[in-house]
């Protein structure tokens, strides 16, 4: 459940539809953190963002909330966490034209005293009308690790990468080189 967020008419959360593309049950899955800065580095990764693909329930549904999963560092010797950094949240319809754009401080979000505890964050937003399929994009900007599942991918993961949705893949090296598809623990709420 979207935690905290409320419809625009002041609906309770009870009364929102959450759609997600992931297995669903946070305690079952196999999370891994993730941060652009691993695979694209310090400035390409600043503009590279981690995106989920969603089809509206209906024409004219509304987006009140987006809900992220993720981690921030707290170093347990000296008691603090990473200074405040920014990340981004986009929302695109189905064409990549943008939405709406949110930035904000992580720590206000995903600090907690227990290191390397995933925590399912609300961003209460503008009602957004959608209809078909749209994008909520996230840029952790190295401020943060999102959640990534490992397994029961849906397909609907993507990097938005120079304004073009890439698969969220990995290469698993070894005797079997596979390739990895992952869920971004990503989800929107809204009626």
């Amino acid at each position: 459940m979207i935690n905290g967020v409320m419809a625009q008419n002041n609906a309770p959360v009870s009364k929102l539809t959450v759609l997600k593309e992931d297995s669903g049950n946070l305690s079952k899955m196999i999370l891994l953190p993730y941060t652009t800065f691993q695979d694209f580095g310090a400035v390409n990764g600043l503009f590279v963002g981690e995106a989920v693909k969603f089809t509206s329930p209906k024409a004219g549904w509304k987006i009140s909330g987006i809900e992220v999963t993720g981690v921030t560092t707290y170093n347990n010797t000296t008691k603090l966490f990473l200074p405040d950094r920014n990340f981004l949240v986009e929302v695109r319809d189905k064409d990549l034209n943008l939405l709406y754009k949110f930035a904000d401080m992580q720590n206000l979000y995903f600090a907690s005293t227990h290191e390397g505890r995933f925590l399912s964050r609300g961003i209460t937003i503008p009602s957004i009308p959608v209809t078909g399929d749209f994008y909520v994009v996230f840029y952790d900007r190295g401020s943060m690790r999102i959640g990534m599942e490992q397994t029961n991918e849906t397909s609907n993961s993507f990097f938005f990468i120079g304004n073009q949705m890439k698969p969220a893949t990995f290469e698993l090296t070894g005797k079997t080189n596979e390739t990895m598809k992952i869920n971004w623990l990503i989800r929107v709420a809204g009626e």
